[in-house]
């Protein structure tokens, strides 16, 4: 059988390259996402962990990387290490732990990586070992970071040269050096880190002395046949740290000892701040720039590009246009492990792309506002649901993604069903896609013209144009898939009576919430505000300052309105947290929306509202006044369908279940129809 040409649309995105004798059979690389000792210290999720990686080796991407490794376990230890590996051991459960990465990637033919690290003065503590860095100084944790003398830095250079001739023996094809995101190589080049007056600072030719070091010894454990990548950030990100000419310089020191020189962003432990993980205000491919600055320098190197891409027709141009030789992707690879064969197939329309919501690496606290989840009232399991490494990996568009289940292993229905699925949003779509994947016969009824449901908002917001695509290609994917679907119909008596269906799924979505708050009639619902923009004044007071009073808000004040947002609690958006609460706050910020908390609006009125705050009583005045505070399940809608349904099983999904963010609606039709048996 002929094989299918690939995609004739992205040429130089699915042409191949060889280095060291190895073909990567396109330009696109899966770049790390987890620790790759995961597989070490949490057996419940080992399984899920390879098939991380062995997804989208299968996917189609040309190279695929485990998550970090830490190369010591001494003074260079990173997070969640509760015990030494033996790289020099070429035999045991640890050794086949660390193979099984490679042999579940080259299954699929695609290059395997496995990524280590040191991460220097930033690395964590253990006694009785204290990290070493370029200068010694005091942590803002208050640990004693040592100076590197040559002998540590031996020492360092063996942990390199031993885990690099680990992974030859453990089949990989090519190692991952992770010496960005404030790393110890970094360390050594940002004249933040590095005040150095010796051989190791100073000039760029000194301080590039070591991390030269370094990949010398890498290679010397790999041999001549093996891929070096060393992952590297093109700037600080921080006043005063390293720059983008900084790394200029030093990639032409190291021209040629790295094959692929990939190119990332910031600082590890401002990883939203410094771009080291983009967010949905930023725009895509954030270190394209960077990344064409240093291919224009090297001429031995191949450069890779990471950063915000989920655009197969942008990363063509990035090829194409010679800003880098590869493209990579992180957590693109959670959204949709198939983006390189969809391209290749001419399916690329049918890609989910990462919205950079965080909902699959939550990040760390950076907003100087933010709070630990446990100073908010959450349990230790609460938060652990959240934190973990088993927890990582879910994605809010990609049901079928995380730790915490085996779709393949779940039962076999045991025959076709007859479903009906009552609503059209979110919840109502994914279950109509995956019952059809799972052979139900499937009629989905929606009240209204329009498919789509709250998210359909997503058409006016400013900010949310990837998820605008996601829920285009929710409402294509169901359109498609084969599923009965009645537009302008109501579900009742009568209609169950004629589908006479096995099982109903409810999912009929809420609506925003109406306190009895005097005058609120006067005001405006905040998702009204999207439709009736021609309504609204210069001035807004806009009273609710969770995460949809936020992003109303920033939408206001994107179009020109001068916003003040009201909140009872003492913190802006409160059922956020981590990296999308920092990018959401600070965006706030620059739209300069004033934040006015702790304040209770006591009435509406057509010119502003009266509120008490810090128990003094005053007036905000405004020109229109809008209100958000929260959703309410269509609880009426329920009543009447639960009883119409009668003895037939109905089960509720989505907001009509419980309000939520969006990815709590996909997964909830996606495991509502996975459970039809």
């Amino acid at each position: 059988m002929t094989p299918t040409p690939p995609n004739p649309k992205y040429p130089h995105l699915l042409s191949p390259i060889t280095i060291r004798g190895r073909e990567y059979r396109n330009r696109m690389i899966a770049a790390p996402t987890l620790f790759a000792h995961s597989v070490y210290f949490l057996p419940e999720i080992r399984e899920n962990v390879y098939r991380m990686v062995e997804y989208r080796a299968r996917g189609g991407f040309a190279a695929v990387s485990t998550g970090e490794l830490c190369v010591n376990f001494e003074e260079g230890i990173t997070s969640f290490v509760d015990r030494p590996i033996d790289f020099t051991c070429f035999a045991g459960e640890d050794f086949e732990l660390a193979k099984e990465y490679a042999n579940r990637i080259k299954k699929h033919e695609a290059i395997a990586y496995l990524e280590f690290c040191h991460e220097g003065s930033r690395a964590e503590t253990k006694t009785p070992y204290k990290p070493w860095g370029p200068d010694p100084y005091i942590r803002e944790d208050g640990v004693q970071v040592q100076a590197l003398n040559r002998e540590m830095m031996e020492k360092i250079c063996n942990d390199f040269r031993v885990i690099a001739r680990f992974a030859r023996e453990c089949g990989f094809d090519g190692v991952l050096v992770h010496g960005g995101h404030g790393f110890n190589m970094q360390q050594f080049i940002s004249p933040l880190t590095n005040h150095r007056t010796d051989e190791f600072g100073g000039s760029m030719e000194n301080r590039a002395r070591f991390p030269k070091m370094l990949l010398s010894a890498v290679r010397e454990g790999i041999g001549e046949d093996m891929i070096l990548e060393l992952r590297f950030s093109a700037e600080d990100g921080i006043p005063g740290g390293m720059t983008i000419e900084d790394t200029v310089d030093f990639c032409r020191e190291i021209d040629g000892m790295a094959d692929i020189i990939h190119i990332s962003n910031g600082l590890k432990w401002k990883g939203n701040r410094t771009q080291t993980f983009s967010d949905f205000f930023d725009i895509h491919g954030v270190n394209v720039e960077f990344a064409a600055k240093v291919k224009a320098a090297v001429t031995k190197s191949k450069v890779a590009v990471i950063g915000g891409l989920n655009d197969p027709g942008m990363c063509e141009e990035i090829i194409a246009s010679g800003q880098a030789d590869f493209v990579e992707f992180g957590r693109q690879g959670f959204a949709d492990p198939d983006f390189p064969n969809k391209v290749i197939s001419g399916r690329e329309d049918y890609i989910r792309r990462c919205v950079r919501c965080f909902q699959c690496y939550p990040g760390s606290f950076e907003h100087e506002t933010d709070k630990p989840l446990w100073e908010r009232g959450m349990t230790k399991e609460q938060v652990a649901g959240i934190f973990t490494p088993a927890a990582m990996g879910r994605c809010a568009i990609n049901p079928n993604s995380g730790f915490d289940h085996y779709p393949d292993r779940m039962p076999i229905p045991s025959k076709s069903r007859n479903v009906l699925i009552v609503g059209g949003g979110a919840a109502g779509l994914q279950a109509a896609i995956t019952a059809r994947e799972r052979g139900h016969q499937v009629t989905l009824v929606e009240q209204s013209g329009r498919l789509g449901g709250t998210i359909n908002f997503t058409d006016l917001d400013m900010d949310k144009a990837d998820l605008r695509n996601f829920k285009n290609l929710l409402i294509r994917e169901a359109t498609e898939c084969g599923a009965r679907i009645l537009m302008n119909t109501t579900a009742d008596r009568a209609l169950i009576e004629q589908i006479s269906p096995d099982q109903i799924l409810i999912a009929v979505g809420a609506h925003p919430a109406k306190p009895p708050i005097a005058g609120i009639e006067q005001a405006m619902d905040a998702l009204s505000a999207y439709y009736h923009m021609e309504q609204i004044g210069k001035n807004v007071v806009l009273v609710g300052g969770g995460l949809v009073g936020c992003e109303v808000g920033l939408h206001l004040a994107g179009h020109g309105h001068t916003v003040t947002v009201v909140e009872m609690q003492p913190m802006m958006a409160p059922e956020t947290y981590c990296y999308y609460r920092n990018a959401l706050l600070d965006e706030m910020d620059k739209r300069r929306i004033r934040q006015v908390l702790e304040a209770k609006c006591l009435a509406f009125t057509e010119t502003g509202i009266w509120i008490v705050e810090k128990g003094a009583r005053h007036f905000l005045a405004a020109d229109t006044c809008v209100y958000s505070m929260g959703m309410t399940p269509n609880q009426n809608t329920v009543d009447a369908l639960l009883e119409a349904a009668g003895s037939i099983p109905a089960r509720l999904i989505g907001d009509c279940e419980r309000a939520g963010k969006l990815g709590d609606a996909v997964r909830a039709g996606y495991m509502a129809a996975m459970e039809i048996l």
